[in-house]
């Protein structure tokens, strides 16, 4: 993972609480992802839901009971 997609994965983990998908082929653009997960973020809506089937994460809030 080059240091531009790592940045990019850190924000998007941030403003969202979830880690999108990768693109399926192993050989991928690098730098093209950060730059669809820099657009998502700053936009604020995910792309990657609908091009990489992120599925997003559901806040649950805090449990009820507490195990001690």
């Amino acid at each position: 993972m080059n240091k531009e997609l790592s940045q990019a994965m850190y924000n998007f983990i941030c403003a969202f609480d979830y880690y999108p998908k990768y693109p399926r082929e192993i050989g991928f653009d690098q730098i093209a992802y950060a730059k669809e997960l820099e657009k998502c973020v700053e936009d604020n809506f995910d792309y990657t839901i609908e091009k990489y089937g992120t599925i997003p994460s559901q806040k649950l809030g805090r449990p009820e009971v507490i195990l001690d």
